[in-house]
């Protein structure tokens, strides 16, 4: 009598814990991926650094300096935000001056954040000078 009884409850109990790995998955994969994919490379420490990452330039099609104050001073640690519309599409922290991205055509807004203040400057694919400057 306890095996049947314990076997009637197994069963139910077996299959909700198989149903709920599946919907666990179905969750996992449904949620959304980012539609565009952009890669990037930053640096620029040093002046080997700097000149070793400018060779790479023909590999990427917009180019984001960040600097402060009037004499452009060389800024490392930022991190920036690429926007396209009011959608991230992605984040990085910048660990020289040069950043390098390679995105699909298009205009992006670019969001640094240094000492506490946010920059933005709208940029175009292909521009390979864009500046945040603080």
């Amino acid at each position: 009598m306890f095996k049947n009884t314990s076997f009637r409850v197994r069963r139910p109990l077996v299959a909700l814990v198989c149903m709920s790995s599946i919907l666990a998955c179905g969750v996992a994969y449904s949620q959304p991926r980012p539609s565009l994919a952009i890669a990037h490379r930053c640096g620029g420490v040093g002046e080997g650094n700097l000149q070793q990452l400018k060779r790479q330039a023909h590999d990427f099609n917009l180019g984001l300096w960040m600097v402060e104050g009037p004499r452009g001073a060389y800024l490392a640690d930022v991190p920036i935000q690429v926007k396209k519309g009011n959608k991230t599409v992605a984040s990085f922290v910048a660990d020289g001056p040069l950043c390098y991205l390679k995105a699909p055509a298009g205009s992006y807004t670019l969001v640094g954040i240094y000492k506490g203040r946010l920059r933005s400057i709208r940029a175009h694919t292909g521009n390979m000078n864009v500046y945040l400057r603080w």
